[in-house]
């Protein structure tokens, strides 16, 4: 066992943990800590299907011989995005939207935030055990990166797409309209995050400045969720899902 096994774990686990908080507090009615955990386990093991699902479907991706941005438009929209999102939503869905405790507007988007999280924490264990760090510093830097950037992704991601369906169940009219729009912004944007970090993206642009898009995205996202979440707490409460 690698003798900074028990460190590589705090730091994989931290972020979470950190954006589980802050976004805890969004809520004015404090939800039950064991549903919170409950949503946050299912989306860490919904990790293990995922991998198998994305690792097939590059496979037979890379069979069909595209050109490389085509390649990558299509991986990040189809496998990652949509696969990830997807399960996600899942994991909210089957641990928590059929039951009592979603009493309130914000208690959606709180729920996939929370199975995000989940999600997120679960693939930062695997960042950090799957990575040959050279220098001290290297476990670090991608401790911060993942805090800033990925794990906040997820979370974000998420978020967007259960601001939708809570909205949804206010305008019957458009409620597939709302939905659809709502995941076609998550996957979209989870899709345009990975585009920008991949290394023959990175290369292709001068000073590799592709690199500091995906931090661009999030924080877009992030400003854009806070300001909405403000908003949705006004509505009142409606039935359960």
């Amino acid at each position: 066992m690698d003798k900074y096994f028990l460190a590589y774990l705090i730091l994989a686990i931290i972020p979470g943990l950190v954006w589980l908080l802050f976004f805890l507090k969004k809520d004015v009615l404090p939800e039950p800590k064991r549903q919170v955990i409950k949503v946050f386990i299912y989306g860490f093991l919904v990790v293990i299907p995922v991998v198998i699902f994305e690792a097939c479907l590059r496979t037979e991706l890379k069979t069909l011989n595209l050109p490389l941005k085509t390649y990558l438009i299509i991986k990040g929209i189809f496998v990652i995005g949509l696969v990830e999102e997807m399960f996600k939503y899942a994991a909210a869905r089957y641990s928590v939207f059929k039951s009592s405790h979603i009493d309130e507007p914000i208690d959606i988007p709180l729920y996939m935030i929370i199975a995000g999280l989940g999600f997120a924490t679960a693939e930062n264990i695997l960042a950090f055990y799957s990575q040959g760090f050279i220098n001290v510093s290297d476990p670090l830097i991608l401790f911060l990166g993942r805090f800033l950037s990925s794990t906040l992704l997820h979370a974000l991601t998420s978020g967007t797409i259960g601001l939708f369906l809570a909205l949804a169940f206010y305008n019957t009219k458009w409620r597939h309209v709302l939905i659809f729009t709502g995941f076609s912004l998550g996957i979209i944007t989870h899709a345009l995050f990975n585009f920008f970090l991949e290394p023959s993206i990175i290369k292709e642009t001068a000073g590799g400045y592709s690199a500091l898009y995906p931090f661009f995205i999030v924080f877009i996202l992030f400003m854009g969720l806070s300001l909405l979440l403000k908003q949705i707490k006004k509505l009142k409460s409606v039935c359960k899902i």
